[in-house]
């Protein structure tokens, strides 16, 4: 299990700031209501870190650690014995859902035996978790950095409710689209960049924010 830091960037800031808080197996980040979330990835366990601007940029002032895995089943109570998880969190139409993929054992080539979407709500105490089986007929994309929702309007040919996953670098083989409607998992074929290197400058959001070891947060 890794541990890493976030390091965060805006323009006008002559280097990156690297939270003192450490990760523990982290997955995924989502900017959401002002408050940048991660999700840890082989436990659904998600954390709130609140941001605000001093003198040397933005910076994270406040870590709330929001959801804990007990919320959710675990593979094996789902009868997938010997089962692991990976989560991934999104933005969609103003809420943050939890993808959760559950495993039939630790990783394998994309030996995906379910997935599950739940709709987070932080106005309750203790915060609220409700599965969902539909996204409104829009698709989302899972990947490496971060995912992304699309709207059903976007595209007319598009079948909606599904959810595309793509090889990242926890999750090497998987490359299959998932039917919110009807459950059911198939392959898809796709040619992938390995990378957003060459996308242009000006439609990458901001700020920026990655994902560090501890080793090469000591060097910024």
């Amino acid at each position: 299990m890794d541990d890493e830091q976030i390091a965060l960037w805006q323009p006008g800031m002559i280097s990156w700031n690297v939270c003192n808080y450490i990760f523990h197996d982290p997955k995924d980040l989502a900017f959401y209501q002002g408050k940048l979330y991660a999700v840890c990835r082989s436990k659904p366990r998600l954390f709130a870190l609140e941001l605000k601007e001093d003198d040397c940029g933005i910076i994270v002032y406040h870590v709330e650690h929001c959801v804990t895995e007990p919320c959710f089943r675990h593979p094996m109570q789902l009868g997938i014995i010997g089962g692991s998880m990976s989560c991934n969190i999104v933005v969609w139409r103003g809420l943050l859902l939890l993808i959760i993929r559950y495993y039939g054992d630790f990783y394998p080539r994309s030996n995906v035996r379910r997935v599950k979407v739940f709709a987070l709500d932080f106005s309750r105490t203790p915060y609220g978790v409700a599965e969902i089986d539909n996204i409104s007929g829009d698709c989302i994309f899972v990947g490496s950095g971060r995912c992304k929702s699309f709207p059903d309007s976007l595209h007319d040919t598009v079948e909606g409710d599904l959810i595309y996953f793509v090889p990242d670098d926890w999750n090497p083989y998987d490359r299959f689209v998932y039917n919110m409607r009807n459950g059911s998992i198939k392959p898809f074929a796709a040619k992938l960049l390995t990378c957003n290197f060459d996308v242009p400058e000006e439609i990458v959001d901001f700020p920026v924010w990655l994902f560090l070891s501890s080793d090469a947060a000591e060097q910024i």
